[in-house]
């Protein structure tokens, strides 16, 4: 747990300011929450998993080493260090899943990173690899974060709440939403299209909602094809919520030999 992000906490019962006392966050209500040896703490205890298991972030990790949506992360910095205002801009990642965008965007630069999820297994997955930011386990419905704290929010694939997103973010602050596209996995969706309810897949309807609720700033495409080996398509497969409840396993997928990333990414602010 990064000192500097822990006056941004808040707890997610009583909204009381934090202090770290030995290895436990605790508030003004003398809420407790322990701060794991790993450096991440959970504040939304008891909370149970379905979809997002352990084995699926590590398939998300996989792709991610891999490169397949590195020309992603250098989208999202550019417009990071476009709109992100000051010095040491605090930068917060909702749905990190194992930490690759919050450690990955602007790598190396002076930001505070804060990274959560509802999958406990990711945000332990990501603190284990991510000294330089801070993880805890925490639910959009009621992010433990202060008032007008942050400076840029991430929301990549993950489903927005705007009204506490325009809660968290500071005066000037921006939201960076990513949403796929019609393309996105379409080799993926194509294999598995006899158990799919849906073989098309639309996202217009996520990019309007965006727009209807802050002033944007800049929406763009990205979209790029690239060749992938079989384990890797495996890794794909597996880390998708595109295909949750197909039988994975049990699809072929050797005729599968690149893949489709087709993105839209909208930035904007909350006047």
């Amino acid at each position: 747990m990064r000192q500097e992000a822990v006056s941004l906490l808040r707890c997610p019962i009583c909204r009381g300011a934090f202090s770290l006392q030995g290895s436990s966050l605790v508030c003004g209500g003398r809420h407790c929450y322990d701060v794991a040896r790993q450096g991440d703490v959970n504040l939304v205890p008891g909370r149970r998993e379905t979809f997002y298991t352990k084995e699926l972030f590590v398939s998300r990790a996989a792709a991610f080493e891999a490169g397949v949506y590195a020309p992603v992360v250098e989208a999202i910095g550019e417009a990071v260090r476009r709109y992100a205002p000051g010095d040491a801009p605090v930068m917060a990642d909702a749905g990190c899943g194992e930490g690759y965008y919050t450690r990955s965007v602007c790598a190396g630069e002076p930001f505070v990173r804060i990274g959560f999820d509802l999958c406990k297994d990711a945000v332990r997955l990501a603190a284990k690899s991510d000294k330089g930011s801070t993880y805890f386990v925490g639910d959009l419905a009621n992010i433990p974060l202060a008032d007008h704290s942050v400076d840029v929010l991430l929301d990549v694939f993950t489903p927005a709440n705007y009204a506490e997103f325009a809660r968290v973010l500071r005066p000037g602050g921006v939201l960076v939403k990513l949403s796929p596209r019609e393309g996105y996995l379409r080799q993926l969706r194509e294999a598995a299209k006899d158990h799919l309810r849906h073989a098309q897949y639309e996202g217009g309807r996520v990019e309007e909602y965006a727009r209807q609720r802050m002033t944007v700033l800049e929406e763009r495409a990205i979209s790029y094809t690239l060749p992938v080996g079989q384990e890797l398509v495996r890794h794909l497969a597996r880390m998708t919520p595109m295909l949750a409840g197909v039988p994975v396993e049990a699809l072929d997928l050797s005729g599968v030999t690149e893949i489709t990333i087709d993105e839209t990414m909208v930035v904007g602010r909350f006047e």
